[in-house]
């Protein structure tokens, strides 16, 4: 298809959507889709249904990683609260430990006790129960010292009982706090294991999920996207005292071509209206062309009277930016290099509600091309070198960047090398014939190919095909065409 930007009656590629086109990204191209499903070529309409499948596909990974998330926060709170169980069950068996000592310290000192008073009655030597007895001096002491001897006996015998139970209990507790501590320490590996495993589950899922987005990148990549119909088509000055210019880093499509002295001027097509373009210069038979195939409001600082006269005679929408109003001369230049324009409030044109969808991929391969020269003269080189990240090239005047007023560097998506005969006219001029056919370098995504233009009539559409005669569909975003000698 014609790299400018056509009117739906001209460009077979293109589709007419409403003019409210905001979100972002993903929902712009899905929006896009969805309004046009009727319209979109069988090969977008396959993207389509592949993107939905993949949203799809990362709409129930993202719920299955949200439940995953939620478990193993779950889990995790389970596994504070064991631990905090186990703290509290360690300290009391170490409490319990304590007790247990102490009692068996007392039980061991009551059984030595009791073992010498048995010895004691026992066995020989020393005062025993039976030597207290047989002290006793009458029947009714008799009695008294042996029921003293029995109750002595009662509370040794019942304190060794107490104590022997106090014990065992304890012993109990400690084994059933150790069985506890046990099953604790159990379920907190576990927990610990299953949240490992469900931690290895998320990242696979994650790994999923990003591979998932990769694809539905690829695809949205190779749908087609949006952008605006250029209205106004301005007539810039590229001589050094012009730069940097105003507004051009926000053109659509530019068209740079010879004019005297092997400098250049641009013709740059706008969409976006800056509140300041230019500086603005005159028109040439070339750059009126390319306006009136582009279907623009044309902009020039007037004209030769033939230049003028063709204006009229093709019918071809005109503002002459020396007889206009609102056309200022910016003081801090030297004229000719200082007349500009607020396109945001000129109102010679209407911003369109057309679109023209582009694609955002190529629809083959060409050979790697990271660097574009194209030398117009011994003082003037434009170079564009290939930025990866940005997917577009850089433009360099004489190797260094080049900007707009506002320092913003000015990128290509797409460009053309169009190389045309420059014959000179009646006054001298370079005339570029862009009426005709020719041959063409393309460059896009950091890849080359080679071509042809043509042209059948001032009026027609430049087309631009491949060595094989497949027309080229430039990717969206913004083009530069070099129109340069073979």
């Amino acid at each position: 298809m014609d790299l400018a930007v056509l009117s739906l009656s001209e460009n077979t590629y293109g589709f007419k959507i409403g003019s409210d086109f905001m979100g972002r990204y993903i929902t712009i191209f899905l929006i896009v889709l969805l309004l046009f499903s009727s319209v979109v070529s069988p090969v977008y309409a396959n993207n389509r249904g592949r993107v939905d499948e993949l949203k799809e596909e990362i709409s129930e990974l993202e719920k299955m990683i949200k439940l995953l998330n939620e478990d193993i926060d779950n889990r995790l709170k389970r596994i504070e609260e064991l631990e905090k169980e186990l703290i509290t069950t360690e300290r009391e068996m170490e409490q319990n430990a304590e007790k247990l000592a102490q009692a068996q310290e007392r039980y061991d000192e009551i059984l030595k006790n009791f073992a010498g008073r048995v010895r004691s009655a026992y066995m020989k030597g020393g005062a025993s129960y039976i030597e207290i007895l047989l002290d006793a001096e009458s029947f009714g002491e008799l009695i008294i010292r042996l029921a003293y001897l029995r109750n002595i006996l009662n509370r040794d015998a019942q304190l060794v009982s107490g104590i022997r139970e106090e014990r065992d209990e304890i012993n109990n507790r400690l084994l059933a706090m150790e069985k506890q501590r046990k099953i604790i320490e159990d379920r907190r590996y576990q927990m610990k294991a299953e949240r490992l495993n469900l931690e290895e589950q998320r990242k696979a899922l994650d790994k999923l999920l990003a591979s998932s987005k990769e694809d539905l990148e690829e695809e949205l990549a190779a749908l087609p996207q949006a952008e605006s119909k250029p209205i106004y088509g301005v007539v810039y000055d590229n001589h050094p005292s012009a730069r940097p210019q105003h507004g051009l880093s926000k053109a659509s499509l530019v068209y740079e071509y010879e004019v005297e002295g092997r400098m250049t001027r641009y013709l740059a097509l706008f969409a976006d209206l800056p509140t300041k373009v230019g500086p603005i210069r005159s028109a040439r038979e070339h750059s009126i062309m390319l306006a009136w195939e582009n279907d623009v409001n044309f902009i020039s600082a007037g004209g030769s009277k033939d230049n003028l006269d063709r204006i009229s005679q093709w019918g071809v929408s005109y503002t002459n930016a020396l007889a206009h109003p609102a056309f200022y001369r910016d003081s801090s230049r030297s004229a000719p290099h200082n007349l500009y324009v607020n396109l945001a409030t000129l109102n010679r044109a209407t911003p369109s509600g057309e679109k023209v969808i582009r694609p955002g991929n190529l629809s083959r391969k060409g050979q790697p091309a990271n660097t574009i020269n194209i030398s117009y003269s011994n003082t003037y080189r434009v170079t564009y070198q290939y930025d990866g990240e940005k997917k577009a090239y850089k433009r360099l005047i004489n190797d260094v960047p080049h900007r707009d007023a506002t320092g913003e560097e000015i990128f290509a998506r797409n460009v053309i090398i169009q190389y045309t005969a420059h014959p000179t006219d009646l006054f001298r001029r370079p005339t570029p014939e862009v009426v005709g056919e020719g041959a063409i370098d393309f460059y896009a995504l950091g890849q080359h190919f080679r071509g042809k233009w043509v042209k059948e009539s001032p009026s027609s559409p430049t087309r631009f095909y491949y060595e094989d005669g497949q027309e080229i569909e430039r990717i969206y975003g913004a083009t530069w065409i070099q129109i340069a000698r073979p």
